[in-house]
């Protein structure tokens, strides 16, 4: 299979990405990692009250997200409201549409202490913030998460290759939780989700000690001249931030 096409104006080279406009203008690789995960975790738990996955709008938002802060300081748009707009727009494009004002009730339901506003003042910010979004990502929609080729490898796995369905069942729930977890980390900027998920699969067989399996390069088949550094890589950009969170 080929990889997949996202527009090159989403990926970035590495020292791109570690000179993202919020650097630029003084803050530290530190701060700008934690308020954007304070960002993700927003999305994600309200995306969780509204009955959305990450595989979905969910995971829509959180690359809108992304993307704009690869345009935008943090400096001058804050996390938080930049979130509940990413997840407003976010719920049309993936054609789960809410409401601005469930957004809005749900944030000062959970996160009362960072959204001090009252419902109408809320929305307003989410709705004229959507606007700059919309501005910032050129109207261009384009989001391919990583989750239809876990789906994909896991049924190669069985069909073509006749693994036990009970274990290539272990490596979908750890490749797919290596997913969700890779949203709070910079992979989506740095890599197409084909790749992403390739090596978080190879990581879910790694860790499940079956390096039989990942000897076979089954990989290729997929993704052509992927070299297991190349993955290596990218793995530990998750298993960093599980170490972060470890020593937090």
């Amino acid at each position: 299979m080929s990889r997949p096409r996202i527009p090159p104006d989403w990926i970035f080279e590495e020292e791109v990405i570690k000179n993202s406009p919020s650097r630029k203008a003084g803050m530290s690789e530190k701060e700008e990692l934690d308020l954007k995960r304070e960002g993700i975790e927003i999305m994600k738990k309200i995306g969780h009250e509204l009955g959305w996955k990450l595989n979905n709008a969910t995971g829509a938002a959180c690359f809108y997200f992304h993307r704009f802060y690869m345009l935008h300081s943090i400096q001058e748009f804050s996390c938080p409201t930049t979130a509940l707009s990413c997840m407003f727009l976010a719920g049309k494009s993936e054609e789960t549409p809410k409401k601005c004002k469930d957004i809005a009730q749900n944030a000062l339901k959970h996160f009362n202490n960072i959204f001090r506003l009252n419902i109408n003042q809320l929305m307003d910010d989410i709705m004229g913030m959507e606007r700059v979004l919309l501005q910032s990502i050129k109207f261009d929609f384009t989001i391919d998460l990583p989750y239809k080729y876990i789906i994909m490898y896991a049924n190669d796995f069985k069909s073509k290759r006749g693994f036990d369905a009970e274990m290539v069942a272990e490596f979908v729930r750890n490749a797919w939780t290596f997913v969700n977890d890779s949203f709070f980390t910079h992979l989506c900027l740095a890599w197409e989700p084909q790749i992403i998920a390739v090596s978080l699969f190879w990581l879910a067989i790694k860790i499940r000690h079956h390096e039989e399996i990942n000897e076979t390069k089954w990989w290729e088949e997929h993704v052509a001249e992927l070299c297991s550094d190349k993955m290596e890589t990218i793995c530990h950009e998750v298993l960093d931030y599980y170490t972060l969170m470890g020593n937090g």
